[in-house]
């Protein structure tokens, strides 16, 4: 029997929102994590979490609902991989993984507008509205997938790849290290428990030709470092 055809889901309307100013030494912060925007790009970032916030009110983005927190805990995190991105080449192709309200990918990608961002994210609702605020903000250098990782025709194309809170690393592993090409890396936004984890994923980093590079302690977690090598 030939399945009823349905028609096409409408484009996601976005609520009201206003633009939010940074908070007071928000840019010492991102000094001190060798980040350095100017008022144009700082203002856009305000822009993206205005529009994030208000549109977490329609659907389930983000469990921080206050501003100036959600500028340390969702922008300041995100922004943590900009100097680690300084190794892809311009136009180069960066893969975030999981990408749900867009952190870290929309912020990294109007942070660094010379390279190509493809944010994956399998929940259709929250694609929709990174499709809605991606070209709002006119971030020509942004892609939107929703499907998932393992499903992605990207294999081993990717000069890096990103993740937060998406899996343990012997899960997330195996999503995110076939995307990248050989000697690209994987740059995974983790928690305290990231030396456990690495312990756990060992094995399947070895099947994988990966290997640990290093973990970088922010001012708001930790960065897992995984190189492709095979």
């Amino acid at each position: 029997m030939t399945a009823p055809h349905r028609p096409p889901r409408p484009p996601l309307k976005a609520p009201p929102s206003v633009p939010l100013a940074p908070p007071a030494g928000f840019t010492d912060r991102l000094a001190e994590i060798g980040v350095s925007l100017d008022d144009a790009t700082l203002a856009k970032l305000g822009d993206y979490l205005g529009r994030l916030l208000a549109m977490n009110e329609v659907m389930n983005l983000t469990a921080v609902r206050d501003a100036a927190e959600a500028w340390d805990r969702h922008l300041l995190d995100a922004l943590t991989l900009v100097p680690l991105l300084a190794e892809v080449p311009a136009g180069g192709r960066v893969v975030d993984v999981g990408s749900g309200g867009g952190i870290p990918g929309i912020p990294l990608a109007i942070a660094c507008p010379g390279i190509r961002f493809t944010l994956v994210e399998s929940i259709k609702k929250k694609a929709g509205f990174l499709s809605t605020v991606s070209t709002a903000l006119g971030l020509e250098n942004v892609k939107v997938r929703a499907e998932r990782a393992e499903q992605l025709d990207l294999r081993g194309v990717s000069d890096a790849v990103t993740a937060r809170a998406v899996a343990r690393l012997d899960e997330l592993a195996p999503l995110v290290l076939p995307l990248i090409r050989k000697g690209g890396a994987a740059f995974l936004i983790k928690g305290q428990r990231a030396d456990e984890e690495l312990a756990e994923a060992a094995p399947v980093l070895e099947r994988l030709s990966a290997t640990h590079e290093k973990t970088i302690s922010t001012p708001t977690g930790r960065i897992v470092v995984l190189r492709r090598v095979g």
